[in-house]
């Protein structure tokens, strides 16, 4: 399939995953990002591998870098702390897709998130395209399709791919019905520095508190040895920012009962969660309170429409662009790996011709919506429980 081209928007890791896949199947790809660099903005810091995730990494990454990628996930405890925000602890159901860190063995693997996606980019940086932003398609007469960017010249491929987020331009103009809806609810994610300022107690594994209408979730990251030595004896050419150990946490809830029903994404939000956190123990006040503004940031927890269709013909959909879900269920991004394993697996069976692969599309398509489908309802179920107001007992 030499002579076939992909074009992928958006650089994220379920796009980068998908290039990695189809680099390893031989099949010709671009892939196009409107953002400037990798770590122009803010995207997030600890990211949780589930089982799947890790098959979806190993059956599209080369070996070398997969193996990196084992070797700069945390190596804290997993086991989960379930406390009040008084840190007193309690027994509470969690959403069932959690991983509590009782199989050792098997279970999710925390990684840094610019760390995986530096691990990602490895290999096919020549092929990503950062600084082009998509503006629309056309469906050409011969069955290709052309891409148009700002201010850049077109482009034309046999297939497109929109893995652009939650805010997918492609999927705006290929199934405009299928917008996310605003669940009302939002995610304010940052991270500490160690060692933190208070008496150090939240520094051991993850830490799970529930509180009345919303949930806190404390994860330590400490690294095993520094990425660049890491890197040099797993994949030499693969260059990796230095991280160090950090506290990731993350706050999830309706706006209303964090306080951010008008947030504008200009005001300080460590000091906006202050009402949020009143009453709560003087050392999470304090880790989340004297974060710095610039380390924190907010997303709307948006749901996807990974059911509605779309019209047949070259161009699909991936990740957070047609699957978008609340964090809380911890399925979002391993959707989107699984996506990127399917899809270049698909690829790589079909023929050459235009549509064999639209036919080929409809297989993806159909395993993608299924999935998608229980992990949306996972995740929903996942965020119902997490903000249930506070009626257990304290153990």
């Amino acid at each position: 399939m030499q002579d076939f081209h992909v074009v992928i928007i958006g650089a994220g890791l379920g796009g980068l995953c998908l290039a990695q896949g189809l680099k390893r199947a031989n099949i010709r790809f671009d892939v196009y990002e409107r953002d400037p660099a990798a770590d122009s903005r803010l995207q997030g810091y600890r990211i949780r591998i589930d089982p799947s995730g890790q098959r979806a990494l190993e059956a599209c990454l080369p070996l070398e870098l997969f193996a990196l990628f084992r070797a700069t996930t945390s190596i804290s405890p997993k086991a989960g702390r379930f406390l009040t925000p008084q840190l007193l602890p309690i027994a509470r159901r969690v959403p069932a897709s959690w991983d509590t860190g009782e199989d050792e063995d098997d279970g999710d693997l925390s990684v840094n998130r610019l760390t995986l996606r530096e691990i990602l980019l490895s290999g096919i940086e020549d092929h990503v395209h950062f600084g082009h932003a998509f503006t629309q398609y056309r469906c050409l007469e011969d069955g290709r399709v052309e891409v148009q960017f700002e201010g850049a010249s077109p482009v034309s491929c046999n297939l497109l791919i929109g893995a652009d987020g939650v805010s997918s331009r492609v999927r705006r103009q290929l199934a405009p019905y299928a917008e996310p809806a605003d669940t009302g609810s939002i995610c304010v994610y940052g991270k500490s520095e160690l060692p933190l300022t208070g008496g150090g107690l939240l520094e051991d594994g993850t830490t799970v508190i529930f509180a009345d209408g919303c949930t806190a979730i404390l994860d330590l990251m400490r690294f095993g040895d520094d990425f660049q030595s890491l890197a040099a004896d797993c994949a030499p050419d693969c260059k990796l920012t230095p991280v160090t150990d950090y506290l990731y946490w993350a706050l999830i809830g309706p706006r209303k009962r964090l306080g951010l029903e008008t947030y504008d994404h200009t005001r300080d939000l460590p000091v906006l969660l202050r009402t949020a956190m009143r009453g709560w123990h003087p050392e999470l006040r304090q880790i989340i309170g004297r974060s710095k503004a610039e380390a924190v940031a907010a997303l709307p927890v948006r749901s996807g429409r990974p059911d509605a269709l779309r019209p047949f013909g070259a161009i699909t959909l991936l990740g957070d662009a047609i699957h978008a879900m609340s964090p809380a269920g911890g399925l979002g991004a391993n959707t989107a790996l699984e996506d990127a394993r399917m899809l270049s697996q698909i690829l790589a069976k079909a023929g050459k011709e235009t549509k064999t692969i639209c036919t080929a599309l409809l297989d993806y398509e159909a395993d993608m919506r299924e999935r998608a489908i229980r992990a949306i309802d996972a995740s929903e179920r996942g965020a119902a429980m997490l903000f249930a107001a506070m009626t257990d007992k304290i153990a």
